[in-house]
Order: C-alpha cells, then structure tokens, then sequence
C-alpha cells in the first residue's frame, strides 16, 4: 500500500476509534464509573482520600488514609493502604492533600462485597470495612488494627516471663469517611 492509502487508513480508523469512544461515553469497559451507586467491586476502582480518627488504647489520634483500588474481578478486589499522621503534617491534612510526604509505604489489602455492597477487606495491619453512600463518592470506613500501621511509631509495652519475652502492641480503632479522588 502507498503512503497516501496508509494515511487514509489511519485517519479513518482513528475517526472510527473516536467515535466509538464519544458514543461509548469515552470510558473503556472495564473502568470505574465516575459516579454512581457501588455494587460491583469493579466500582470502588481509583483513589479513595479521607481523615481517620480513632484511639491507639486510650491516646487520639488522627491519621490521614489513602486507599488505592487496582485492582477488582467479581466482588471481590485488591487494594493498596497508606497512611500519614496529622499531627506531624498538619498542613496537608487540613487541606485534604494526597500528596507530599509523610505516607507510609503501601501495604495490601485483599477485599470482598457482601450482598448488602459492604466491602470486607483484611491486609497486613488488621481488618477494614467499607460502606458506600448511595451515590458512590463517599466510603465510610472503619479499621481495626491489629497493631501499629507500619510507618507510624506509638508507644508499645513489652513485658517479659521466665520462658520467653513477647511484645504486645495493643488494639487500634479509627473511622472516618473516604472521598474518590478525580482520576
């Protein structure tokens, strides 16, 4: 074929390409909606931002937590979990910035949706639960860690018997509602 019948051929075949995606509303069909109720695990798809507030035993505290859906098949997911300390990064929580400094380094989280659309998820640090408003752009999420988030320093209490030492770093509680970021 000549170089001209090439071009043509291009051009026409991006002007189909085009169409397809205007017509198609311009999102491939495996990604998120931008909005709308969650009821596929496919829906929580994108970044998820939000201020959790809980206790380390009985000290406040005050995270900013980042969750990133990569991945979704079914009900069921992965995810990646971040956090960062208000108290140490004031300005960029009170701002509700996702960027900068501060994050802990991510670490995985394996979900499922119930029936109900509430996501049940379990990773390195302890248990989260998930419940989505009913429009789709706000997860209320509660995490129950099991110690402390990787990347974050809270007192622990060691205490030792005859046989063996063991380290004991307490239950940790928070909450708080998580906005998907734009793409």
């Amino acid at each position: 074929m000549n170089r001209l019948g090439s071009r043509v051929l291009a051009a026409v075949g991006a002007g189909a390409f085009a169409v397809a995606l205007t017509v198609s509303g311009g999102v491939p069909a495996d990604a998120a909606p931008a909005s709308g109720p969650i009821t596929e695990a496919r829906d929580l798809l994108g970044v998820w931002v939000g201020e959790m507030t809980g206790y380390n035993e009985a000290q406040e505290v005050d995270l900013q937590y980042r969750l990133t859906v990569r991945k979704a098949k079914g009900q069921a997911g992965i995810a990646w979990e971040e956090w960062r300390d208000c108290e140490e990064n004031k300005a960029a929580c009170a701002a509700g910035k996702t960027t900068g400094g501060g994050w802990t380094q991510p670490s995985r989280i394996l979900f499922v949706m119930d029936k109900g659309h509430v996501v049940h998820g379990v990773g390195e640090t302890g248990f989260w639960n998930g419940t989505p408003n009913s429009i789709g752009d706000v997860l209320s999420a509660v995490k129950v860690c099991q110690g402390a988030p990787d990347g974050l320093t809270w007192t622990t209490r060691a205490s030792t018997s005859d046989t063996q030492a063991t380290m004991q770093l307490g239950r940790h509680v928070i909450g708080g509602d998580m906005v998907r970021q734009p793409a």
